[in-house]
């Protein structure tokens, strides 16, 4: 297997920008699981389909680096509002 260079996309760059952080790419139920873990930390969470050339090898995509890959989505993540604030209770208690 040879690794490809993944170069960013103009649509990641623009969630760069957002403050979005990319986290790693999942299906199914660890999709699930991953986002609602995110979200209990505070985080918001943002899905984008991934792509083939989110792939870590030349042998694992398609020839066309673009196309979608059914089912699967590249996690972002970045803090949700409020975060760092604290809630009145944790306040409250130290």
């Amino acid at each position: 297997m040879k690794p490809i260079s993944v170069e960013k996309t103009s649509r990641e760059d623009e969630l760069l920008k957002q403050g979005w952080t990319r986290r790693f790419f999942a299906s199914g139920s660890r999709l699930q699981e991953t986002a609602e873990f995110y979200k209990s930390m505070a985080l918001e969470v943002h899905l984008e389909p991934a792509r083939a050339e989110d792939l870590a090898c030349s042998e694992c995509h398609p020839q066309q680096p673009s196309t979608t890959i059914e089912g699967w989505y590249v996690i972002y993540t970045r803090p949700g509002e409020g975060a760092g604030e604290g809630s009145k209770q944790d306040e409250e208690m130290w």
